[in-house]
């Protein structure tokens, strides 16, 4: 995920499996570099909203647009504060969904940045301050989410959304 640069097409079928009886389920990916500026949480919201319409998956937009603001939002402040002063590393984000040819079976949402930090959650509940709240929404609306580090450096924090 940490490699490339620019969008990948949100078109269907990058993969197809072949599976016994007949059974054959269907990656469908898009991808996007964003450079940690302002723009890039609205930008990030906007291609989550508009590559699930081109997939039909619009039931899922509202929720995956909140995790990719939040999780966007969150990367976007870790490059920046992992560039100390540099120019920051851009900002990754893929979304992919799973079909078995009748349905969707979930979305994932995957962002990508240069820090190695790990991402931090008020776990009480008892943060008054504004921010922090971020993966308390994501793990609210996802089915499961965490994060893992990369070979090259950085970490991909990820959330799934199914029903």
């Amino acid at each position: 995920m940490s490699g490339g640069t620019g969008a990948v097409d949100a078109q269907p079928a990058t993969t197809r499996e072949a599976h016994g009886d007949g059974y054959q389920a269907l990656l469908r990916l898009s991808a996007l570099d964003l450079r940690p500026l302002p723009t890039a949480v609205p930008s990030a919201r906007l291609r989550a909203r508009n590559v699930l319409l081109a997939w039909r998956l619009t039931h899922w937009a509202q929720d995956a647009e909140l995790v990719v603001s939040e999780l966007v939002t969150n990367a976007v402040r870790a490059a920046v504060q992992a560039a100390a002063g540099a120019e920051p590393e851009p900002v990754r984000l893929r979304l992919s969904a799973r079909t078995d040819g009748r349905e969707t079976c979930g979305v994932q949402v995957e962002v990508w940045d240069a820090s190695d930090r790990e991402p931090h959650r008020d776990r009480d509940g008892t943060r008054t301050e504004p921010g922090g709240w971020g993966l308390l929404l994501v793990e609210s609306v996802s089915s499961r989410w965490g994060f893992y580090s990369t070979t090259g450096g950085g970490k991909v924090v990820w959330a799934v959304l199914c029903r």
